[in-house]
């Protein structure tokens, strides 16, 4: 009798343990949990300040003056286990006129990214308050801000340029984000796609949670393997109330990564607190995302995404397969191949007479 007890038992834990995975009902676990390091500009005055803060250890100090003034970008370069995402960059900024370095540092850098390229990948820039002016080599010009999220498939190679757009005393935040693309997609032709924040679909999966897609239908019927539609991939902005909880159902081998905007969160049993990436363990049908905190609200950015298990070279602006893709890339942009670049200075109209004389030739 006690035999088949104890066997019966671990059937049931058995089972439990495939239900919820190895963390007890939590979810997959934390593999890593980084601390990527945030850099001072735009202002760069603020940034400094809160960059001594965090080196006194003064990071809620440092956390609330980069909420308040901005003056922080922080670059993540993903690891190979974030298969497909590349890339990933919080931008907090603020363009004051009382800012006695801006007209210096303006004459050393333009307020935004004068044309440049890219090759072999998707960007999603997902903005949160302000917004970029977008140009580019294929002839396309646009405006997005306050929540819309522009999605750019580069593919064979395309040159834009993206430039703050920020009525004085106004915040600008937003992510970038570079999704890989499949081998068969590296030659696709360049586009975008503008999902306007009104637009997007917001859903209550549970009491105390706002999850708003940003694109991707990783588990819906989409065939769509570029754009905002894609479907190997998820990304969504999660807003969860104190003491509330979300989880998401996903393949055991998909990928999924947790970034803290707000607040401190738990995935799974351990703590990933605001402006750290969590990756997690492929070993689970669900990731789980808990505010413990009594008090106060958190938010994340949720990465998730079916892995494309292919080579990836990146180097400066492109993500290609291989080390010749890489060379060929470099001589068709010192060739004029993606289009030449343009003075970020030029009108609209002189900006498109520019882009008529210099078409794309790939």
């Amino acid at each position: 009798m006690r035999f088949f007890a104890a066997a019966a038992w671990t059937t049931v834990l058995l089972a439990a343990r495939r239900s919820w995975g190895f963390s007890g009902g939590l979810g997959r676990r934390v593999a890593r949990v980084e601390n990527p390091e945030r850099l001072p500009v735009w202002p760069v005055a603020n940034g400094l300040v809160a960059c001594v803060l965090d080196l006194l250890k003064l990071e809620d100090a440092a956390a609330l003056l980069e909420e308040k003034f901005g003056g922080r970008v922080c670059p993540m370069m993903l690891e190979p286990e974030a298969d497909p995402f590349v890339l990933l960059v919080h931008h907090r900024h603020a363009f004051d006129f009382w800012d006695p370095v801006r007209p210096l540092f303006r004459l050393l850098m333009p307020e935004g990214f004068p044309a440049h390229p890219h090759v072999g990948f998707e960007t999603v820039t997902a903005t949160v308050a302000g917004g970029l002016s977008h140009r580019d080599s294929v002839g396309v010009v646009e405006r997005y801000h306050d929540g819309d999220v522009q999605w750019l498939t580069a593919g064979r190679g395309v040159l834009h340029e993206e430039m703050w757009i920020h009525p004085e005393g106004r915040d600008c935040e937003l992510y970038q984000l570079w999704v890989n693309l499949g081998r068969d997609n590296k030659r696709a032709t360049p586009r975008t796609e503008i999902l306007r924040g009104s637009d997007l679909e917001v859903a209550a999966p549970s009491p105390g949670v706002l999850e708003t897609r940003l694109g991707g239908d990783l588990g819906g019927a989409s065939a769509e393997t570029t754009g905002a539609r894609r479907n190997d991939v998820r990304l969504s902005r999660v807003e969860i109330d104190p003491a509330a909880r979300f989880r998401l159902d996903l393949a055991a081998d998909a990928t999924a990564l947790v970034y803290v905007r707000r607040g401190h969160v738990h995935v799974a049993d351990t703590l990933v607190p605001r402006y750290r990436l969590a990756y997690t363990r492929r070993e689970s049908d669900a990731i789980v995302v808990e505010n413990r905190d009594p008090d106060l609200g958190a938010e994340i950015l949720l990465l998730c995404a079916t892995p494309l298990r292919e080579p990836v070279f990146a180097s400066g602006t492109w993500v290609v397969s291989s080390e010749q893709e890489l060379d060929a890339a470099d001589e068709a942009y010192e060739k004029g191949w993606f289009g030449v670049p343009w003075r970020s200075s030029l009108s609209d109209d002189e900006w498109r007479a520019w882009v008529q004389r210099h078409p794309p030739r790939v």
